[in-house]
């Protein structure tokens, strides 16, 4: 069975990565995320670390622009991927409008939010969302697990500055961490591919990019650690980390970053599926 592993799209499919998909020289596609354009609220999350909400810093009509221009962006990806002809299994990213306005409550996004992609993959028969769910392709099981959560480093140096958002986000981490630990106990899955969006922590997820207030600092998920100890996983594909493209090994767990898809970057992984084993990865860079 031979995997694309692809995500962290950000609006963007470069002609040579173009030229990859229509190749079609894979059975599935798994992809960890990401499919809006992201760059400019970013930098204007960035920009407002500290402070109020960059939506409050811009001022609400401008952010409802921004907003809606992300949005389309991202829906054009999905469309793309759906028309492949090839299944493609998802989970959210952190960037991706998975939420109604009414439950969306991280300081990334604006709470006018001009829709959910949920209603945009029900009319495209080839993108089939797993988060948080278990599946069998090839008589392999899946497991995907995505959306915001808070990094651990966000909880071990605390980057809010009053008591009560401390609070808040450490009860926000336990909570998804209570939430991932529940689906696995719930599943048991063996010899599995473990599909995330966020990295494990310490491992390929350090930040480089001078611009952001976590330069240096790793952008990675504990409980994801324990979860690959405990299960131990066949190979767990995940991303987010646009500079940390590669492959590493924890234990007996191929983890493997396919680099984000907006530089033309993604990695083709061959499984043998009677061993359960990962016979090689080549990555497209």
């Amino acid at each position: 069975m031979k995997i694309l592993a692809i995500g962290d799209f950000h609006g963007k499919i470069p002609e040579k990565l173009k030229k990859v998909l229509l190749k079609r020289e894979y059975d599935y596609i798994l992809c960890n995320g990401d499919f809006p354009e992201s760059k400019k609220i970013r930098k204007l999350i960035f920009k407002n670390w500290a402070g109020k909400p960059w939506w409050e810093a811009i001022g609400l009509k401008k952010a409802q622009r921004m907003e809606r221009e992300s949005f389309d962006s991202g829906a054009r990806i999905l469309k793309h991927l759906d028309s492949l002809g090839k299944k493609t299994y998802i989970v959210w990213g952190n960037t991706d409008f998975y939420e109604s306005v009414k439950k969306r409550k991280t300081r990334a996004r604006s709470p006018l939010l001009p829709g959910n992609y949920r209603k945009t993959i029900g009319k495209l028969k080839n993108i089939i969302l797993i988060d948080r769910k278990k599946l069998k392709i090839n008589n392999m099981e899946i497991i995907g697990h995505g959306k915001y959560v808070d990094v651990t480093e966000f909880i071990k140096h605390p980057i809010d500055k009053d008591k009560d958002a401390i609070e808040y986000r450490k009860k926000r981490y336990n909570k998804d961490k209570n939430i991932l630990f529940r689906l696995f106990k719930r599943n048991k899955p063996k010899n599995f591919i473990f599909l995330t969006h966020y990295t494990p922590y310490k491992i390929l997820d350090k930040i480089k990019l001078k611009s952001s207030p976590m330069y240096n600092k790793p952008a990675g998920f504990e409980p994801y650690n324990e979860i690959i100890k405990k299960y131990r996983p066949m190979l767990v594909i995940c991303g987010h980390m646009h500079e940390n493209q590669g492959k590493i090994k924890m234990g007996k767990t191929l983890i493997v970053n396919p680099g984000p898809a907006f530089e033309g970057k993604a990695a083709l992984i061959n499984i043998d599926d009677a061993k359960k084993k990962v016979k090689s990865v080549k990555f497209f860079r």
